[in-house]
């Protein structure tokens, strides 16, 4: 390692394709560098990006069918997103300061409070969904005291990776090499009877409320793409609100237009006592999360000045953040983009679907709403597997896990379209957009899906092979 050359930002732009890759294997991650050139993307650069767009320094334009995993619901760059970012610098607003009440955090909580039904009024802002979700449980803590500290959480969840999201994050393969926090349990996913079994159990003997002070659930595991059974949400409500159990909802992933509403839980018609936001949230610019309370929630925890600042977070509130998230909810009202997000979705879903019958032994499932489509492959993989036992023959155990990496990979460097993978579940190909997508760019990717398909799995893992994206 060379630890004596000193970088000025003039000369990021002109660094090798060399040196990117050295200075990311030698002081971020080597090991993301490989995770990168499984699929081809350690020496692909990107230059610009705009709207539904990715220009790289070769010049190919990339159809962005990810929507920065969920972040970039406006896309990339949008002009207005921009013109108010530029705005607060040139006026040299307040950006930090401790000292001041915001007007910018005023009046975003404002905006959150009149979006959001019932008495959800209540918010604080911070830097990332993991932060929300930490904010989120410990305001359920303090609300209901150390005596009724217990956290519930699903079979189907991912919360974050900080140490509290983690222990109520069933699918995070990372949790067995840490220690969890003690007194979370588990349930399964849409059953709501193994709930309220759960809340009886911990009662404790003359006293009809449990030890429990939370359950955390998605209205749509998102991550995956798992929906519960239609009234699971509802009767939920109705069990937390019986048992005294405050009911955290997390659409950090859902949020803000993504499955056709502005958050998915509004699909049964419910009242969370906390919602975790982030994502779309900053418009594709802000790196802003957070999470809004029923004002009596709230107002018991935090609501008397001793207690005022018991939560807090060194760069929560600031200036070009907040200014960046209201202009981002103005955006979404002004366009309209929560009944596009519907209306281009059931599009989609019907391309998708179509696509399910053309290539039913290729196809296992096709599920979504909105603008958040997963497609789950179901690869006969005795083929592949021979060939790069041939040619590869120590790769062969892991091809099993790299069925969507083959699709992903054809998708980006044949036709130029950006698709991900579902999280933990490697043969899960995720449409999830901007919410400005058009018809004609649906219909691009879903045809580039289709020509992808038709390849079969033997063609597919040839040129997977040949672009040597196995090292």
């Amino acid at each position: 390692m060379d630890k004596t050359r000193w970088y000025k930002l003039e000369d990021v732009e002109r660094l090798s394709a060399e040196e990117k890759i050295r200075l990311t294997q030698e002081y971020v991650n080597c090991g993301m560098v490989k995770l990168f050139g499984l699929l081809g993307l350690d020496k692909i650069w990107a230059s610009s990006a705009e709207g539904m767009y990715i220009t790289l320094s070769d010049g190919r334009r990339i159809l962005d069918m990810s929507g920065g995993n969920g972040v970039l619901g406006l896309g990339h760059n949008h002009p207005r997103i921009l013109k108010a970012r530029i705005k607060i610098a040139q006026e040299k607003r307040l950006e930090f300061c401790k000292a001041f009440i915001s007007p910018y955090v005023a009046a975003l909580a404002a905006n959150l409070a009149s979006l959001l039904p019932g008495d959800l009024e209540y918010s604080f802002f911070c830097n990332s969904g993991a932060e929300a979700v930490e904010g989120a449980l410990k305001l359920a803590e303090k609300h209901h005291g150390l005596s009724r500290s217990g956290l519930v959480y699903t079979d189907q969840s991912f919360h974050g990776k900080s140490h509290a999201a983690m222990s109520v994050s069933s699918l995070d393969d990372s949790r067995k090499n840490f220690k969890l926090l003690e007194r979370c349990y588990q349930v399964p996913y849409g059953d709501a009877g193994a709930l309220e079994q759960l809340f009886i159990q911990h009662c404790k003997k003359g006293n009809d409320k449990p030890d429990l002070c939370a359950f955390i659930v998605e209205a749509i595991h998102g991550t995956r793409i798992i929906f519960p059974p239609a009234g699971y949400l509802r009767k939920v409500r109705e069990l937390c609100t019986r048992y005294d159990v405050l009911l955290i909802m997390d659409e950090i992933y859902t949020g803000f237009g993504h499955t056709g509403y502005w958050f998915a839980f509004q699909a049964e018609e419910i009242i969370p006592d906390i919602v975790c936001y982030s994502k779309t949230f900053g418009g594709g610019k802000a790196s802003i999360a957070g999470y809004t309370a029923r004002a009596p929630v709230f107002l018991k925890a935090y609501g008397n000045t001793g207690e005022a600042l018991m939560h807090s977070s060194t760069f929560s509130g600031m200036s070009e953040e907040c200014a960046t998230a209201i202009e981002a909810l103005n955006i979404f009202k002004d366009e309209h983009l929560i009944d596009r997000a519907h209306d281009s979705g059931e599009y989609l879903k019907q391309q998708l679907r179509n696509l399910q019958k053309k290539y039913p032994e290729r196809i296992n499932d096709v599920r979504g709403r909105g603008l958040l489509w997963g497609v789950e492959l179901k690869p006969p993989m005795e083929q592949v597997e021979q060939l790069v036992a041939q040619i590869l023959p120590d790769k062969s155990p892991i091809l099993s896990t790299l069925a969507g990496a083959i699709v992903l990979a054809e998708l980006f460097h044949t036709h130029n379209v950006l698709a991900y993978l579902g999280f933990t579940r490697r043969n899960l190909i995720v449409f999830s957009p901007a919410l400005i997508v058009d018809k004609k760019e649906l219909d691009r990717a879903v045809g580039a899906l289709d020509a992808t398909l038709s390849l079969g799995w033997l063609s597919l893992g040839r040129s997977f092979i040949a672009r040597k994206v196995l090292k």
